[in-house]
């Protein structure tokens, strides 16, 4: 009963291991899934976002850009005639210069390096040097003698948000350049994309970053303290920023952290909808993180763990269910109902095991019928029959023991089965089972039904190791019928039967 119970407990077990098994990898497959499919609706919803976003900036920057184009050529004309009249920079005062227009001056010499500027920190700058593309597109703005005007641009130095002009002089000596800074004016203040890109940083869990490139490779940013650019960052960045630049295709890759953290990198080509000049095409770098992912998955694991615990518990409520409901039937299908020692079915189960996994032991069999036993229920009545059955069960059970187990197979016919016994100590056991039974009928005066009965044992002891269960039962039966035939009231072992025959 006790196996049955602990079989039938692992069976609840592992039947909640699987299923729980089964619902959270098919329910994680699904949430994997979903969660890819939301990603990448998030994603194109985004980078729509932002691409459209930029183009409204591009375009509200066009129809304003238009005055101050025009303004800024006028000024750079004028300083062109000045310089036919004063070609000497030397002497030029540019700062008063700047004050008159607003507008920070440039001085780019044949090498397209700045040799006098009012924007200090872009003096001695050298464009062959540092931006190579830049510079030949310089020079052929100087050989062309033409005005030339971006849009939106970005300081080469600061990285903030800048408008630049150039005219070559008179002599195409020198190219004269004109900035201006365009969060200073009202309209870059209401269409800002750096304010578009903090919006959908912080509308996004999983947005991390965005950033506009511009094509020299200098980040737009004016919140930043210093001048960023795609050289300062990794090998794969650069790779995959020149890819989209040169192709005007989307590009992506991932960087593994730690703790199944990753990190997308997007680069996003775009194309202004009206020529910019230098300012026409740019790059967005969006950086993405599945930190949602990882939340929702860990949220996963905690229900799965959750929903385990609950079938464990569900399985031990089960057992005692299960148990309650099964426990009469299993005790019906094992025990004698009378007697409570097991009954003919199972008496045969276990020793067919005993036979079979039997080594060096000699299993035993005695086998017992209580004498005139029909008597006590005719003079006694079946009541008082079935505690006499009772008695002797439990007389049996003490004697035996641990040593074996007590059968009844119906009736007044009991057995005892010994897991191992030579022939004296069956003998032994059978005589202290006399000698009990005995004891009852002849001294206690007050049991009347017992002075009608007597005992007949037969034994037999599994001596060879391919005997069964039938063999056995055959040998014990004749050394019991032995004991009747010769007077009831006693035992016989088969050994002496077989041998009188």
């Amino acid at each position: 009963m006790k196996k049955l119970r602990i079989k039938l407990l692992l069976s609840l077990i592992a039947f909640a291991l699987i299923l729980v098994a089964v619902i959270s990898y098919v329910n994680r497959q699904i949430l994997v899934a979903d969660i890819e499919k939301q990603v990448a609706i998030n994603r194109t919803l985004i980078e729509n976002h932002i691409l459209t976003d930029m183009q409204s900036v591009d375009n509200a920057h066009f129809y304003f850009d238009k005055d101050i184009s025009d303004k800024m050529e006028q000024e750079l004309r004028e300083l062109s005639i000045y310089y036919e009249k004063n070609p000497n920079f030397a002497v030029w005062d540019l700062e008063k210069m700047k004050k008159e227009h607003g507008m920070d001056i440039y001085i780019l010499d044949q090498m397209n390096t700045v040799i006098y500027t009012t924007f200090k920190q872009d003096k001695g700058l050298d464009f062959f040097s540092c931006c190579e593309r830049f510079s030949a597109l310089l020079d052929k703005r100087r050989e062309s003698g033409g005005f030339y005007t971006d849009g939106i641009d970005v300081s080469t130095t600061t990285g903030e948000y800048r408008k630049f002009s150039y005219l070559a002089t008179p002599d195409k000596k020198y190219l004269l350049e004109l900035s201006i800074k365009l969060n200073e004016f009202p309209v870059y203040q209401t269409f800002n994309f750096e304010k578009t890109a903090q919006y959908l940083v912080e509308k996004y869990n999983d947005l991390l970053q965005v950033q506009t490139i511009g094509p020299g490779g200098v980040f737009f940013a004016n919140s930043q303290s210093k001048r960023i650019t795609v050289k300062n960052q990794s090998q794969t960045f650069q790779d995959h920023y020149m890819l989209a630049k040169q192709t005007m295709q989307s590009t992506e890759y991932q960087k593994k952290l730690k703790n199944g953290y990753i990190e997308t990198y997007r680069f996003l080509p775009y194309e202004a909808e009206t020529a910019r000049g230098e300012s026409t095409k740019r790059v967005i770098f969006v950086k993405y993180d599945n930190h949602a992912e990882i939340e929702a998955l860990a949220k996963n694991t905690k229900q799965f763990w959750i929903i385990l615990i609950i079938a464990l518990i569900t399985s031990f409520i089960m057992l005692l269910v299960i148990n309650g409901l099964l426990s009469k039937t299993i005790q019906l299908a094992t025990y004698d109902p009378l007697t409570s020692v097991y009954n003919r079915a199972t008496y045969i189960s276990k020793m067919d095991n005993i036979l079979k996994k039997r080594k060096a032991n000699k299993p035993a069999l005695l086998l017992i019928d209580l004498d005139n036993f029909k008597q006590v229920n005719d003079q006694f009545g079946h009541a008082e029959g079935d505690r006499i059955l009772k008695e002797t069960a439990k007389i049996l059970n003490q004697e035996v023991n641990k040593k074996g187990f007590v059968v009844r197979f119906g009736g007044d016919e009991f057995a005892v089965v010994l897991y191992d016994s030579e022939e004296n100590q069956l003998e032994q056991l059978a005589n202290s089972i006399l000698e009990k039974i005995r004891q009852i009928k002849y001294e206690d005066v007050n049991i009347q039904s017992w002075s009608v009965l007597s005992v007949s044992m037969g034994g037999a002891i599994c001596g060879e190791m391919n005997e069964s269960e039938i063999s056995l039962f055959e040998r014990a039966d004749k050394a019991l019928y032995h004991s009747k035939n010769a007077g009831k009231d006693r035992y016989s072992r088969y050994n002496e039967v077989a041998a009188g025959q």
